[in-house]
C-alpha cells in the first residue's frame, strides 16, 4: 500500500501564498480536495506530481522523498489535470508514446498499453490521427488514457467532473 505525504508544503507566487504550510497524508482510497477557486488545490496537486517545486516543505511516498525516487515515482503516479498540454501535430499514438517515456515506461510495455487504452477510451483506430483534429471530448479521453497508461498506484485527478 502506498502512502503519499505532504509535510508543511508551501508555494508562493510573488507576495501571494497559494499553499501555506499544508500537511496531509493520502492512503489507499479516493480523496477529494474541496475549496473555492484560488484556494490552492491545483497548486498542491502539481507539487504532489512533481510538476511544481514547493518553496518549502517536503513530499514523501512511503517515507521516501519523491524527488529522490525519480522514474520510480513517475511510474507509480497517474495525473490528469483539468487542462492538459499536448502537441497539436502529434498523433494520438505519438502523444501516448511521449507520455510513456516521461513516465519511464519500457517501450514494449508502453506499446501494449497504448492499444489497450485507446480501445478502452473508445478511440481505437484513431492512433495515427493528429491531436489538433480531435474534439474536446476526444482530447479528454486521450488525457484519461495517458493518466492510466502506467497502471498507476496513485491517481490524481484535477477537476474530475469537468
Amino acid at each position: 500500500m502506498y502512502e503519499l505525504t505532504a509535510d508543511r508544503l508551501t508555494k508562493r507566487f510573488g507576495e501571494r501564498a497559494a499553499v501555506d504550510g499544508i500537511s496531509v497524508t493520502f492512503t489507499r482510497g479516493v480523496h477529494g480536495l474541496l475549496g473555492e477557486n484560488g484556494a490552492g488545490k491545483t497548486t498542491l496537486m502539481r507539487m504532489l506530481c512533481g510538476l511544481l517545486a514547493p518553496d518549502g516543505g517536503q513530499i514523501f511516498c512511503d517515507g521516501e522523498r519523491v524527488e529522490k525516487m525519480g522514474g520510480g515515482y513517475r511510474r507509480l503516479l497517474g495525473y490528469l489535470p483539468q487542462e492538459f498540454g499536448y502537441y497539436p501535430d502529434y498523433s494520438a499514438g505519438r502523444f501516448l508514446r511521449y507520455m510513456a517515456a516521461l513516465k519511464a515506461l519500457p517501450k514494449r510495455y508502453a506499446e501494449d498499453r497504448i492499444g489497450e487504452f485507446l480501445e478502452l477510451v473508445g478511440l481505437s483506430g484513431e492512433e495515427n490521427r493528429k491531436m489538433k483534429t480531435f474534439s474536446g471530448g476526444m482530447r479528454r479521453r486521450i488525457g484519461i488514457a495517458q493518466a492510466l497508461l502506467n497502471d498507476p498506484q496513485i491517481l490524481i485527478l484535477d477537476e474530475p467532473t469537468a
